[in-house]
């Protein structure tokens, strides 16, 4: 599965994928207890009528989207959640991360590891009626893999046979990927250059139906106008989209794996000062919850939620623009990690329940490492660095270099709690050291045009909610570098991309972590980005939901067709 763009990864080891050429499910599997705590509601009786009368309505809790509802483009948490009512792909993964089968009801592994031979299920139908086919799989990839794509999927089709040929080809003469074969209706083949260890999980993608999304090669932009409008094989239909306040979905009577069990779901726009309310007066079902000890406690005290708490597969972080001369300098972006007193911020804002980030991959990987640097809290090693690095600290206090003063503007997002602790630590942490901030708010779906569509920032921050494989390449990778791509930061590391690619052909999972710990070190001496925080998931879900399988691989959208509401006494 793909990385995600969110606003959040405590202790937990995930899954160590082994993926061999034999058949369909055979590597190895963790199996792990406790996936998450659920502390039951106290009082389901509690439950306020606004909510008992509802009895065929889920509401679910968002940040608002950006409205890119298509399995190949969406970029946050929020857009995948819708993606994910509409559409199915060809696999999916348990709560422990190993990959299950989906639409494909099973798959092969050449010997060599570099072919991957899918067998549809029969009967499969998307929304419309028309049955899902090989051909409409072929086209989802192949979409991934056209000149004109903008999107950040690039990385599930880069190692593809051909890719290269088709992509560059812009008079239109490549009519195909040569790594993509349909073999019959329903089986299909991917080859690829090299072997790639977490290759199964690019096969997670939503299935696009060919004959609503299908485009002229080398012009995207009718795939792109269907944002809004999304159809797909999935659980749910698209019925209604609100910009900034709801998305409507009533289930899909056909879906192939049995009709949903709640008729209608609601995803209702909530922020931090508005979350607690929604979900004590029940006029919202489920929703995230900050892992701050006063914010539980407020859940606890209305009686009829569950609180599920677990390690999120993600971390927090600030991006610097990196094509901007004030970060080019590895010495800056050093000197601010030890001039911000990033433990003191987590301890106000979690209290307990949160720990500081030292690089990117989150506690739930088997490829983290405790051995890093911990760039603990040293204005002196902040203000000697600066030094080195030519910025001079004059007398108001700030520092100036070729006549330019040291002045950064931040680009952060409203509606978030997490933000407004961080704000005031930051702007003064660094005008200690001479570094002037000056923040600037707004929707997270403009920030997200700005950073990734745009590049037009000098700094911002938001989280990662990780892939299940700690492969970096979908957001460090040097192809990630673009408009659409998800390295805005604009990181180029040469012996980055070297342990990238090598991770990526490693299939013995000791050398894997070798290879990984080692970029984890690199990244963390380099620092691309400002790491900041871990902290759990906590979701508030009212008693009458039963179902849910929340986990740090597995969302409140899967097997979403398994969920019901019940009557509660």
């Amino acid at each position: 599965m793909n990385k995600k763009l969110a606003s959040f990864a405590a202790g937990l080891l995930a899954a160590m994928m082994l993926l061999t050429s034999c058949g369909p499910g055979k590597q190895t599997e963790t199996k792990r207890k406790d996936v998450a705590t659920v502390e039951k509601a106290t009082n389901p009786a509690k439950l306020p009528d606004v909510s008992k009368n509802r009895k065929d309505t889920l509401i679910v809790g968002t940040t608002a989207p950006s409205g890119k509802f298509n399995p190949i483009y969406s970029d946050s948490v929020y857009d995948s959640w819708v993606v994910s009512l509409v559409f199915d792909g060809l696999i999916s993964n348990d709560e422990q991360g190993n990959p299950t089968p989906l639409i494909a009801k099973e798959w092969k592994i050449s010997e060599d590891g570099k072919t991957y031979t899918f067998t549809l299920n029969k009967g499969v139908k998307f929304s419309d009626g028309q049955e899902v086919t090989a051909e409409d799989v072929a086209f989802t990839f192949t979409a991934i893999c056209d000149p004109s794509y903008d999107g950040p999927r690039t990385d599930a089709v880069s190692s593809l046979v051909g890719y290269k040929e088709y992509n560059e080809d812009k008079e239109g003469k490549v009519k195909e990927v040569a790594g993509i074969k349909v073999i019959d209706k329903y089986t299909i083949s991917f080859t690829l250059t090299e072997p790639k260890a977490p290759a199964i999980y690019d096969f997670g993608y939503g299935i696009m139906p060919k004959h609503i999304y299908n485009f002229e090669k080398g012009n995207i932009k009718p795939l792109k106008d269907k944002f809004l409008s999304p159809v797909g094989a999935g659980p749910y239909l698209f019925k209604e989209y609100k910009a900034g306040q709801e998305i409507v979905f009533e289930k899909n009577p056909n879906y192939w794996r049995g009709e949903p069990k709640i008729a209608k779901i609601v995803m209702k726009v909530t922020n931090a000062t508005t979350v607690i309310q929604e979900l004590t007066t029940g006029s919202v079902d489920i929703d995230s919850v900050p892992s701050k000890p006063e914010q539980i406690d407020l859940v606890k005290k209305a009686e009829f939620l569950d609180i599920y708490r677990y390690p999120s597969n993600s971390y927090g972080y600030i991006g610097w623009n990196l094509r901007d001369e004030k970060f080019k300098d590895k010495k800056v972006r050093q000197a601010l990690a030890y001039g911000l007193n990033r433990a003191g911020f987590i301890q106000a804002y979690y209290k307990g329940l949160g720990d500081v980030c030292n690089a990117p991959v989150s506690k739930a990987s088997w490829a983290y490492t405790e051995d890093v640097n911990k760039y603990e809290y040293n204005p002196e090693k902040a203000n000697k660095l600066l030094d080195e690095a030519g910025w001079v600290k004059k007398e108001d206090g700030y520092r100036y270099k070729d006549g330019k003063k040291f002045t950064v503007h931040w680009m952060t997002y409203t509606g978030s709690k997490y933000v407004e602790a961080l704000t005031p630590i930051l702007i003064e942490n660094w005008k200690q050291i001479g570094v002037e901030v000056i923040p600037e708010l707004m929707e997270f779906s403009t920030l997200a045009q700005k950073v990734f569509d745009e590049q037009k920032f000098e700094m911002y921050n938001m989280a990662w909610s990780l892939s299940i494989d700690p492969d970096p390449s979908g957001i460090f990778s040097i192809e990630q570098d673009k408009l659409g791509g998800f390295n805005s930061v604009g990181w180029r590391n040469e012996e980055s991309e070297k342990l990238i690619k090598e991770g990526l052909k490693e299939t013995n999972m000791e050398k894997r972590k070798e290879i990984y710990q080692k970029w984890v070190k690199l990244a963390n001496e380099e620092l691309p980005y400002l790491f900041l925080s871990y902290a759990n998931d906590t979701y508030a879900v009212s008693a009458k939901v039963k179902g849910l399988r929340l986990s740090p691989f597995t969302d409140w959208t899967y097997d979403i067709h398994k969920v019901e509401l019940q009557d509660v006494k």
